[in-house]
C-alpha cells in the first residue's frame, strides 16, 4: 500500500535502479510517490518520459521503480540527506490519479486525473494546478503543505497533524472534512460542507456555502462569503 487516506503507513523499497535501467516498455503509471527531499515536475502529455537535472552525485544516487502502477522515486539505499544537492526529476505522462509524498521533498502538477488522490506523509510539499476532477481525495498527515487550484466535485479532505491544505483556488461543490490535530485548510464552496474536528485546527471556507460541524476541542469552522 502506497498511500490512502485510511491508511498513513507509506511503505516505500529502497530498491529500484538508476533511470537508465528503468524499464519503460509497460507505459505510463497511474500515480507517483516522491521519498525523499528531491523536486518532482510533472507536465501532463500523452507520452511517458522521465530526466533528471541536477549536480551529478544527485542523479547518480536517484532510483527509480514502479509498485502499485505509481513511479516511485527515491535516493540510493533510502539515503535522504542532500550533501551532494538535490535533483529535480522532471515527468512527463498522462495526468496522474495518485500523488504520494513521503518526505521533505517538493512535487508539482499542472493536472490531475478525473479521480484524484493527494497524500502527504511528512515535511514536503505538493503543488496540484488546473485540477477538473469529480472527486478528489486528499490526507495530510505531518507538517507537510498541500497547494491546489481547480475545480472538484466532491472533496474528502482529512488532516492528522500540523499540516496546511491552501486550497483557496480550488472550487468545492460538496466537501467532507476530518481534522485531528492542529492542521489547517482552505477552499472555496457554494454547496454541502461537513466537519468533523477533533482537535485546533481549523477549516475555512469561502464562498456562500452551507456549513456542518461536530467538533471535539476548539477547532473551527469558518464560512465566509467571498
Amino acid at each position: 500500500m502506497l498511500g490512502g487516506c485510511d491508511n498513513l503507513d507509506v511503505d516505500i523499497d529502497t530498491d529500484g535502479v538508476p533511470l537508465a535501467e528503468l524499464d519503460m516498455s509497460g507505459g505510463a503509471p497511474s500515480g507517483v510517490v516522491l521519498a525523499g527531499s528531491d523536486t518532482v515536475m510533472i507536465t501532463t502529455g500523452d507520452e511517458f518520459d522521465i530526466d533528471v537535472e541536477g549536480t551529478s552525485g544527485a542523479r547518480d544516487r536517484m532510483r527509480f521503480s514502479f509498485k502499485d502502477d505509481a513511479l516511485v522515486i527515491h535516493r540510493e539505499n533510502g539515503d535522504w540527506s542532500s550533501d551532494d544537492g538535490t535533483a529535480t526529476v522532471n515527468i512527463t505522462m498522462p495526468a496522474p490519479e495518485t500523488l504520494v509524498m513521503a518526505g521533505s521533498g517538493t512535487m508539482n502538477t499542472d493536472g490531475m486525473a478525473e479521480k484524484a488522490e493527494i497524500v502527504i506523509a511528512g515535511s514536503g510539499t505538493v503543488t496540484a494546478a488546473s485540477i477538473a476532477a469529480t472527486k478528489m481525495e486528499v490526507t495530510v498527515g505531518g507538517s507537510g503543505t498541500l497547494s491546489a487550484s481547480g475545480t472538484t466535485r466532491d472533496l474528502e479532505l482529512n488532516m492528522a497533524g500540523s499540516g496546511k491544505a491552501d486550497m483557496a483556488g480550488l472550487q468545492v461543490d460538496d466537501a467532507e472534512v476530518t481534522i485531528a490535530g492542529s492542521g489547517n485548510a482552505e477552499f472555496a464552496s457554494d454547496g454541502k460542507v461537513h466537519a468533523n474536528l477533533a482537535g485546533s485546527g481549523t477549516v475555512r471556507v469561502r464562498g456562500s456555502a452551507t456549513c456542518e460541524r461536530k467538533s471535539i476541542g476548539s477547532g473551527e469552522l469558518i464560512c465566509e462569503d467571498g
